[in-house]
């Protein structure tokens, strides 16, 4: 455990929440970081993992293996770019001035933020779609119905959605959302039950055997497709994992590596497994519509989709748009409540309602993001990974990090030259490998390497940035 000493910005004037975490206020131990990481992970497009395989020809066992594999890949990742955060209680930004140098560091948080942006319209989508559910349901319209009309008037839901959202970031009721933690774990719960439940009845029971129906093998493309969307859904979390790692008091060695195994790997493996057997024994897509056609009674409808609107909304307050909000405030000078409004008025049009005229248009969406963007983020893990563990040995100087100039994180001008040759060099040779393996896949306009080339991603910029540290002498 690093010793902790006073640290003072030099050069600079320092934003207060980007200092390090003092010793006494880091308060995580091995529960409340699992609880934490369990209730980020708990969101209605978690659900959708289950289906995803589904489309992808995987069977109930290949889906929870599938799910098992490539979260456990992501876990190790966040682990190793992480204990940083745990040992130092610094922020992902101030982590990233050690690879990057101090000034290098913009590009690595606008690609963590733009990638986040992309989330927050996702789960944005979800919640207002849950909303507009609850509408035509208090309506009196039949189900049947109302999933067919609520694409007309989400977009109405998203306005509220958004508007809830300005409300409360710019009240500083951040309470609220820390209460709506609970929604995600509710969710689960929530599905827990209502999968029991169909799974009982007479009229889904002999779906079961349809479970067990594979079209894939462990060895396709689908599936390695489908540990792709496993291991992207936390591409991004795996760049800031240092901002919920540092604070977790150190003197709970394990407290790390058990809250990420258990509060992503077990979690995400149960909630596909539950999204799964819905889609499976219903042969309904979206987990709303899911809740509103077949849970028994107006209570359970309207208790299920609250949970599925808290569930992402929960999310966006305190995952997906922070990161947003603080590249809008530091690029552009916005005030807080400022760069609120422009960042709900942003996740307005990320959420996909211009895209989605039915379920599987949104899962197809989903599934085109979740397994595509990793080659954006993979090579700035396997940069930060390969800079703390090889080039510095797993210490930093804590001071050089909160340094302004050439004493500091410097390089050539705030700069680093290995760096950015291994992230340019690691884009290029991902594309290299994407083409012959029939890997390249158009999203938006542009062919993104996609399948399991985040793996490659990781790898190759790791070898890179270890290997150009000596050779630029960083």
């Amino acid at each position: 455990m690093a010793e902790e000493k006073p640290i003072t910005p030099q050069g600079y004037k320092e934003n207060p929440d980007l200092l390090p975490v003092p010793m006494a206020e880091r308060k995580y131990n091995a529960f409340t970081f699992t609880f934490m990481m369990f209730s980020m992970n708990t969101c209605i497009p978690m659900f959708f993992l289950g289906p995803i395989g589904a489309s992808l020809g995987m069977d109930f066992w290949q889906a929870c293996v599938g799910a098992f594999i490539g979260n456990l890949a992501a876990v190790i990742v966040m682990y190793l770019n992480g204990v940083a955060g745990v040992k130092y209680g610094i922020p992902y930004p101030v982590q990233l001035r050690e690879s990057f140098g101090f000034r290098g560091i913009h590009i690595p948080v606008l690609l963590r933020g733009f990638s986040g942006t992309m989330w927050f319209g996702i789960e944005a989508w979800a919640g207002s779609y849950a909303l507009t559910l609850i509408a035509l349901f208090a309506l009196g319209i039949p189900a049947a119905q109302a999933t067919e009309l609520a694409y007309s008037y989400l977009i109405i839901a998203l306005i509220f959605y958004v508007g809830s959202f300005i409300v409360v970031m710019r009240l500083g009721l951040r309470g609220i959302g820390r209460v709506a933690d609970f929604g995600g774990p509710l969710m689960l719960l929530y599905f827990i039950w209502l999968v029991w439940f169909l799974a009982s009845t007479p009229e889904f029971a002999p779906n079961i055997p349809n479970l067990f129906v594979s079209t894939a093998s462990y060895f396709s493309l689908n599936f390695l497709i489908y540990l792709a969307v496993q291991t992207n859904w936390w591409a991004t979390v795996a760049l800031n994992i240092s901002d919920l790692s540092r604070g977790i008091n150190p003197k709970h060695k394990y407290a790390f590596f058990i809250g990420l195994f258990l509060g992503v790997v077990v979690c995400q493996v149960v909630g596909t497994a539950l999204g799964f057997a819905a889609v499976g024994l219903t042969g309904t897509i979206l987990p709303q519509d899911i809740i509103l056609k077949y849970a028994p009674g107006g209570v359970a409808i309207v208790i299920g989709l609250l949970f599925a609107f808290l569930a992402p909304w929960s999310t966006d307050i305190v995952a997906n748009s922070p990161p947003l909000i603080d590249i809008l405030m530091a690029t552009l000078r916005l005030r807080w409540k400022t760069a609120v409004v422009v960042a709900a008025i942003i996740a307005f049009f990320a959420a996909p309602w211009w895209a989605v005229a039915k379920a599987v248009d949104y899962t197809n969406y989903m599934t085109s993001w979740a397994s595509n963007y990793g080659i954006l983020l993979g090579p700035i893990a396997g940069i930060m990974i390969a800079n703390y563990w090889v080039t510095r040995k797993r210490n930093y100087d804590l001071q050089k990090l909160y340094t302004f100039g050439p004493s500091g994180c410097w390089y050539r001008g705030g700069w680093s030259i290995s760096s950015y040759v291994s992230l340019i060099l690691t884009w290029i040779l991902c594309y290299i490998i994407a083409v012959p393996t029939g890997q390249l896949v158009w999203f938006g306009g542009i062919p993104w390497p996609g399948g399991v080339i985040w793996y490659f991603a990781v790898v190759i910029s790791f070898v890179l940035k270890a290997a150009f540290d000596k050779y630029f002498k960083e």
